[in-house]
């Protein structure tokens, strides 16, 4: 298949991590005293990250500001980012192959890109990508396609002439419903698989099976 651009989700489809997100929230309320309940890192995995600092904030009466929590659990991530952080499977070969097909490319990440760029720089695929977009800047998480009409327009593309790969069903949900080409990337931390496949025009277990 021939693809002219690429919008990638980044945590769970380029960077394997889903494993650091899961343990972030949890971890930020017990050093606060507070037992947080089980799948809040998951829930927490649809929204911005500056959503989750209203959503901890609110949701266990924290006080202190929103965005002191957003930037107190950036700080948290930032470390693994730039110091632990690796590719999934397949990652840099697929992004090589498409470049050389002439393809252009982008990330589209519901974390910061600020704090994502870390670690795609260190495993040496920064280069691949024309530039990269979050959530904070389209205003809303990945409930809402404005991250990928964002990008779209920054490619000067339509949404049909662009392809979406993530590896959340709500994600691929999101896109396939404003018209893009979907790509459902297996993780193991999904639990509705079933929806993932239902969602994506291709499904792949990683990326070795595009080469």
């Amino acid at each position: 298949m021939h693809f002219r651009y690429v919008i990638f989700d980044m945590d769970g489809t380029l960077l394997d991590s889903i494993p650091y997100w899961e343990k972030l929230a949890l971890g930020y309320l017990k050093e606060l005293g507070i037992e947080g309940p089980e799948g809040l890192d998951r829930r927490l995995s649809m929204m911005s990250i500056q959503e989750a600092g209203v959503c901890l904030r609110e949701e266990f009466l924290l006080q202190k500001s929103a965005e002191e929590i957003c930037y107190e659990l950036c700080e948290r991530i930032h470390k693994n980012y730039r110091d632990d952080i690796l590719l999934k499977p397949g990652v840099a070969k697929w992004l090589s192959h498409l470049r050389e097909q002439g393809a252009h490319l982008c990330v589209a990440t519901a974390s910061s890109a600020n704090i994502g760029k870390a670690a795609l720089e260190r495993n040496k695929i920064l280069p691949y990508f024309d530039f990269l977009v979050d959530c904070e800047m389209a205003g809303i998480g990945k409930i809402d396609p404005a991250v990928y009409h964002l990008a779209a327009r920054k490619f000067g593309a339509s949404p049909n002439e662009c392809t979406v790969v993530e590896d959340a069903a709500f994600a691929l949900k999101t896109a396939k419903k404003a018209g893009f080409f979907t790509i459902g990337v297996y993780e193991p931390s999904e639990q509705d698989q079933e929806s993932m496949k239902t969602y994506s025009d291709l499904y792949i277990k990683d990326f070795h099976e595009l080469l």
